[in-house]
């Protein structure tokens, strides 16, 4: 990956290069705050490639007082409540669970929003609590979590009972929240 430092000059003259390495190095991430908000992730993905699609035409305008990461999290963070306030939606209730593992995330180090989002520490704890789940509650919280799959939708898919999904999905939760909390 290309120093931060060029690769912010190359996103400001526009170098097409310079965007594949942004793009590739960002898109998930951004994907994964959009969802946070919308809760939905075809629309994430198309709000996320909004943002590109915005940096790309204001590129030459730019002026990035942050970190690179916390102006495109910035970014999509925007463009997802003007997206909800355009489309009169509310923002989907979020489960106590969430709220719980949300609140560990950001007592972590007493972080900023944009640093806590792309904090590699944090990051390295949820994939390797991520890692330790079984198989089968792994795959059925990321169908959920990160794919946007409802309970129902998940059991139809694994034929296994909708019950069993949520038990796995609240085992997952519970895991999650152990593994997070101050010992």
């Amino acid at each position: 990956m290309k120093d931060t430092q060029q690769l912010i000059q190359g996103i400001l003259s526009k170098d097409k290069s310079a965007f594949d390495t942004l793009f590739k190095s960002y898109y998930g991430k951004l994907v994964f705050i959009a969802n946070s908000i919308l809760y939905d992730k075809q629309l994430s993905e198309e709000v996320v490639q909004d943002v590109f699609v915005k940096l790309w035409e204001t590129a030459p305008n730019l002026t990035i007082e942050t970190s690179l990461g916390a102006y495109l999290a910035k970014m999509t963070h925007n463009r997802c409540i003007d997206y909800l306030r355009a489309n009169e939606r509310r923002i989907k209730t979020v489960s106590i669970e969430d709220r719980e593992i949300q609140a560990k995330l950001h007592e972590l180090g007493n972080l900023s929003f944009e640093d806590e989002l792309f904090s590699d520490s944090l990051e390295i704890a949820l994939k390797q609590t991520m890692e330790r789940l079984p198989p089968q509650c792994k795959q059925i919280f990321i169908l959920n979590r990160f794919d946007g799959y409802s309970p129902k939708e998940i059991s139809e898919q694994l034929h296994i009972s909708v019950s069993t999904v949520k038990t796995q999905i609240t085992r997952a939760l519970q895991k999650l929240r152990d593994a997070l909390s101050p010992k």
